[in-house]
């Protein structure tokens, strides 16, 4: 597979109150881990790879980090999406932490429909749509923003006004997300 020839973010900075712990963190697959679990596997397909978090201290390796913008009281994937756009300045894929099983080979689908114009590529399974497994461009800063100023600040919201491509998956499977303990335990299995 070529190299996507955009930066890759892990989107790390959830609440897991789910999980009962911070999943980032959580030991994975022979890795301390689940953020380094994925950065070890996805590097090789990838021009660059990051780390977006509300605080990037609580990490104890070394890695490219985007904080979130520390003008927002209220942390979400959109401020997320906002910092991480604000810094790179550049289209950019994003990855949920906790989708272990999401392949490079549906991000180089995304990339190939990805055109000039788009604001947001994303992926779709049968039971969703993945928001954090997508190709966002910086052309979609204003909208996030006028989200955020009216306290939005779920990532949907700003596809009603912006131009965004749903691309289809057949299977669930690859977008399996660990929100609870048994499915964290699956996971592991799974590996």
């Amino acid at each position: 597979m070529p190299l996507i020839p955009l930066p890759l973010v892990i989107i790390a900075g959830g609440k897991s109150s789910r999980m009962g712990s911070d999943k980032a963190l959580l030991p994975f697959g022979g890795f301390k881990t689940l953020t380094e679990f994925q950065l070890h596997r996805l590097k090789p397909y990838f021009s660059r790879l990051h780390v977006s978090a509300k605080n990037s201290e609580k990490f104890a390796f070394e890695a490219s980090f985007i904080d979130d913008n520390p003008n927002f009281a209220d942390h979400s994937p959109l401020v997320a999406l906002l910092s991480i756009l604000e810094q790179l300045q550049t289209p950019v894929c994003v990855l949920s932490v906790d989708t272990p099983f999401v392949t490079p080979e549906i991000f180089e689908t995304l990339y190939k429909n990805f055109e000039e114009g788009d604001d947001a590529i994303v992926a779709t399974s049968p039971c969703a749509s993945h928001q954090l497994c997508a190709i966002y461009a910086p052309s979609i800063v204003k909208t996030i923003r006028a989200q955020l100023a009216k306290n939005e600040h779920k990532i949907r919201s700003v596809f009603s006004q912006s131009r965004t491509k749903f691309i289809a998956f057949e299977s669930d499977e690859p977008f399996f997300n660990l929100n609870h303990p048994d499915e964290y335990q699956k996971a592991q299995e799974l590996l």
